[in-house]
C-alpha cells in the first residue's frame, strides 16, 4: 500500500487532485476526507472495495490518512460526483502515460486520423446487481473502453453486463469511425460485419484471425481452403510470410493482406501458460487444431503494403 501511495504522489500532486475534485463537484469545501485519500481507498485499497464494510474502510482511512470519518459519513461520499472524480482521475492518468509512447505517437500522427484501441474487462459484482448485470455463471459487469492513442482522448467508456457480446458492441459503435482511422481490436471484437463496415468507411483495421475462421484462396475461379498447417511447418521460429488477396468465413469476405508468423519458443511458452490458465478457469480444453494454431500469430489488415510492411503491422 505504501508503494501505491508513493506512486499516486508521483503522478498526482495533492493540489492537482483537489482541483480535479472541485471541478467535478466531489469536494465543494474543505473536508476531513481529501481527494487523495478517497482515490487511494477506491483504486488501491486492500481487496475488493465492495466486499469490505464501511467500518473497515473508515479504519483504513484513519490509519493511512489520519482521516476520522463515520461509516455514514463515508457512505454519503459514494455519489455520482465521486464517480465523476474517479473517471477524470483515470483520464488524467492516461494522459500522463502518453509521454512514454511519444515516439510512437509522432510516427503515426501523420498516417491516421485516430489510432483507436478498443478493449474490455469483466469482473464479478455482488448478487444484488444480478438483475442489471448478468454474467455467464453469476452476476458480472464489463467495462468497454476505447482510446485514441494519438490525441489521448477517450472515445468510448461504458459499463454493461459481463455476458454482453464484445463483437456486438464494436459493430454498433461503427458509426463513430472516421475515414483514415486505424482500429486495433482483440479477438473478442472480431466479426466479419465489423471489418466490412470499417473498410466501407475508408478506415483501417488490424486484427487477429479467430481460430474457428477458415481462410480461402481463389485460384482459376475455384475456392481453395488455405492449408496454414503445412505452411507453418516450413517456417522457422520468428519467421513470417505474407499472403495477399485472401477471403475469410462462409461469407468469403475479401481481406487484402494476411500476415502469418511463427512464434519463438519463448513467445510460445508464454502464450501457452496463459492458455492453460484460461482452460483451468473455464474447465474446457481446447481442440488439438486450436492448440496447434496457437504456435502462430495470424493478422488480418487492409493497411496498404506500400506504406506498412509486415513487420510494421506486427509491431502495431
Amino acid at each position: 500500500m505504501q508503494a501505491w501511495m508513493k506512486t499516486i504522489c508521483q503522478l498526482f500532486s495533492p493540489k492537482t487532485l483537489t482541483h480535479l475534485a472541485q471541478e467535478t463537484g466531489f469536494i465543494q469545501r474543505k473536508r476531513a476526507l481529501t481527494a487523495e485519500a478517497f482515490l487511494t481507498l477506491c483504486a488501491w485499497g486492500d481487496g475488493s472495495l465492495a466486499q469490505q464494510s464501511l467500518q473497515r474502510l473508515c479504519t483504513s482511512l484513519t490509519l493511512r490518512h489520519d482521516c476520522s470519518l463515520s461509516s455514514e459519513g463515508l457512505n454519503q461520499r459514494f455519489t455520482e460526483r465521486a464517480v465523476a472524480f474517479l473517471r477524470e482521475a483515470f483520464f488524467l492518468l492516461l494522459q500522463r502515460q502518453r509521454p512514454l509512447l511519444w515516439s510512437t505517437i509522432q510516427t503515426y500522427r501523420t498516417c491516421f486520423t485516430r489510432l483507436r484501441i478498443l478493449d474490455s474487462t469483466s469482473f464479478l459484482v455482488p448478487a444484488d446487481y444480478g438483475e442489471d448485470y448478468r454474467g455467464s455463471v453469476s452476476s458480472g459487469a464489463k467495462i468497454q473502453f476505447e482510446y485514441d492513442l494519438l490525441s489521448g482522448a477517450c472515445l468510448q467508456l461504458c459499463v454493461q453486463s459481463a455476458n454482453d457480446s464484445d463483437a456486438r458492441f464494436a459493430y454498433h459503435a461503427q458509426h463513430t469511425i472516421l475515414p483514415n482511422d486505424l482500429c486495433i481490436r482483440d479477438l473478442g471484437f472480431f466479426s466479419v460485419a465489423a471489418l466490412t463496415e470499417i473498410d466501407a468507411r475508408g478506415a483501417y483495421y488490424i486484427t487477429r484471425l479467430r481460430s474457428d475462421m477458415k481462410v480461402y484462396i481463389k485460384e482459376n475461379s475455384q475456392w481453395k481452403e488455405w492449408d496454414w498447417e503445412s505452411l507453418g511447418n516450413q517456417l522457422k521460429e520468428g519467421e513470417s510470410v505474407e499472403m495477399e488477396h485472401v477471403y475469410i468465413g462462409h461469407e468469403r469476405l475479401y481481406i487484402p493482406r494476411l500476415i502469418f508468423r511463427r512464434l519463438t519458443e519463448e513467445e510460445w511458452q508464454k502464450r501457452m501458460a496463459y492458455v492453460r490458465k484460461r482452460e483451468k478457469r473455464k474447465g474446457k480444453a481446447l481442440t488439438r487444431q486450436t492448440l496447434e494454431q496457437k504456435k502462430y500469430h495470424i493478422l488480418l489488415t487492409n493497411l496498404p503494403q506500400e506504406s506498412f510492411d509486415g513487420q510494421q503491422v506486427y509491431e502495431l
